[in-house]
C-alpha cells in the first residue's frame, strides 16, 4: 500500500455491518464466543494451623496450606487450529502461498470478512477445520488445566510491649500447573503437570522500636531537658524482605541433556549456555520447561524509618522523620535471559522488577 492509495483492492476498507447480516456475520474473520454451558472453576482448600503463645507477648503460628483449583489454565481454546504435524511433516512446503479460493467468492453481504479481499493465502490456512474463518476461540468451552499449591507458612508476632513490636513471616511454597507442553499437546488438548515459574521461599520482617532513652523511658528518664532533646524520642521502624529467585522457564530449543546449573553463578553467566542451541525450523519442542534447582537471582530489600519526636509546648508536639528505601543500596538482579537467540542469553542485564537504588525522603509533622 502507498500513502497515495492506502486502501487498494488487496486491502480495502471493510464496511461495518454489525449484526445486520444474520448468519453471515463474521464470515471470513476471526471470532470469539462464550460457550453457553460455561465450565466453572472449583477450588478445594485445606488449612491446618498450629498456634503457640510462649512468654513475652509472643504468638507463633505454623500453618500448612493446600489448594487444588480446577478450570484455571488454557480454558479458552481455538477450535480452528491447523494440525502442527503438517508443518513438521512437510516442512518448507508449508510456507508456500496459493490463490485464495474465497477471493471475491460471494457478494459482500454473504462474505463480509477480511478473507474475501485477500488474493492469496498460505497453503496451511486451508488446512483449518473451518478455512472460511480465522481463529475461532471458545471461552470456557473445554475442560481447563488445574493447579496444585502447597505452602508451609510460619509467623512470629510480638505484640507491643516495652516499646517494641515485631512481625516475622516465612513461607515455603510449591505450585504445579496443568499446561500444554507444546503445540502438539495444544492441538490434542493433552495437559501435563509443569512447575510454576515462581519463587519458593520468602522471608519478611517488620517492626518498630522506641529507643529506651530520655524522659518516660527506661534509661536517663531524669536527665535534663537539653539532653532529652538530643537522645530522647527516637523510633526505628525497619522492614526487611527477602525472597528466593524464580524458577527459570525456557522456550523451545535444543538441549544436550546435561544439567545447565553451575556452582558459582554470576549475573554475567547464570547457567551453562553451551548446553543449549537454537531449535531447527519445523522441529517440535522436546526440552523441559524448567530444570530442578535452576532459579534466578533472589531479591533482598531493607527499608528503614527513623523518627525523632520532641515536645515544643505542653500541647504542641513535633516529629521529624526520615524514610530510606533500600537503605543498604543493594543491587537485586533480574532474571537472566532464557532466549537462546538473544546475545544476552544466560546473562542478567537489569534490576529485578520494582527494585530501585537507595531513595531517601524527609518529612515533618506537627501534632497539637
Amino acid at each position: 500500500m502507498r500513502l497515495s492509495n492506502p486502501f487498494p483492492q488487496s486491502n480495502p476498507v471493510a464496511p461495518s455491518r454489525e449484526k445486520s447480516l444474520g448468519i453471515y456475520t463474521m464470515l471470513g474473520n476471526s471470532l470469539t464466543y462464550f460457550d453457553p454451558d460455561r465450565r466453572r472453576s472449583n477450588s478445594d482448600r485445606f488449612n491446618l494451623p498450629v498456634q503457640r503463645a510462649p512468654p513475652g507477648a509472643v504468638l507463633v503460628d505454623v500453618t500448612y496450606f493446600y489448594n487444588h483449583t480446577g478450570q484455571v489454565f488454557e480454558t479458552d481454546y481455538n477450535i480452528n487450529q491447523v494440525d502442527p504435524q503438517i508443518a513438521y511433516t512437510f516442512k518448507e512446503a508449508t510456507l508456500a502461498v496459493m490463490d485464495n479460493p474465497f477471493y471475491n467468492k460471494l457478494p459482500v453481504e454473504k462474505f463480509p470478512g477480511a478473507l474475501r479481499y485477500e488474493p492469496q493465502v498460505g497453503v496451511t490456512s486451508m488446512a483449518k477445520p473451518y478455512p472460511q474463518y480465522g481463529d475461532i476461540v471458545v471461552i470456557d468451552g473445554f475442560k481447563g488445566g488445574a493447579m496444585k499449591y502447597q505452602a508451609l507458612q510460619i509467623k512470629v508476632q510480638k505484640n507491643y510491649s516495652h516499646g517494641l513490636t515485631l512481625l516475622v513471616g516465612y513461607s515455603y511454597q510449591r505450585e504445579k500447573d496443568q499446561r500444554f507442553y507444546n503445540d502438539i499437546a495444544d492441538y490434542n488438548r493433552e495437559f501435563s503437570w509443569q512447575y510454576a515459574s515462581a519463587y519458593r521461599q520468602r522471608f519478611t520482617m517488620a517492626g518498630s522500636w522506641e529507643v529506651p532513652l530520655g524522659r518516660g523511658q527506661r534509661f536517663l528518664a531524669g536527665g535534663p531537658r537539653v539532653l532529652d532533646a538530643v537522645i530522647g524520642g527516637w523510633k526505628l521502624s525497619p522492614v526487611l524482605v527477602w525472597r528466593s529467585g524464580n524458577l527459570l522457564n525456557f522456550g523451545a530449543m535444543l538441549w544436550d541433556g546435561k544439567d545447565p546449573k553451575i556452582s558459582n553463578p554470576t549475573h554475567d553467566r547464570w547457567f551453562n549456555t553451551s548446553a543449549f542451541s537454537r531449535l531447527p525450523d519445523f522441529t517440535p519442542r522436546s526440552n523441559p520447561w524448567n530444570f530442578p534447582g535452576l532459579y534466578g537471582p533472589g531479591v533482598l530489600n531493607m527499608d528503614l524509618g527513623l523518627a525523632k519526636s520532641f515536645r515544643v509546648t505542653e500541647r504542641l508536639r513535633m516529629q521529624l522523620k526520615m524514610d530510606a528505601f533500600n537503605v543498604l543500596n543493594n543491587m537485586s538482579w533480574g532474571n537472566p535471559s532464557t532466549n537462546v537467540n538473544s546475545s544476552n542469553f544466560g546473562r542478567s542485564t537489569n534490576q529485578a522488577n520494582l527494585t530501585f537504588g537507595r531513595r531517601v525522603q524527609l518529612g515533618a509533622r506537627l501534632e497539637f
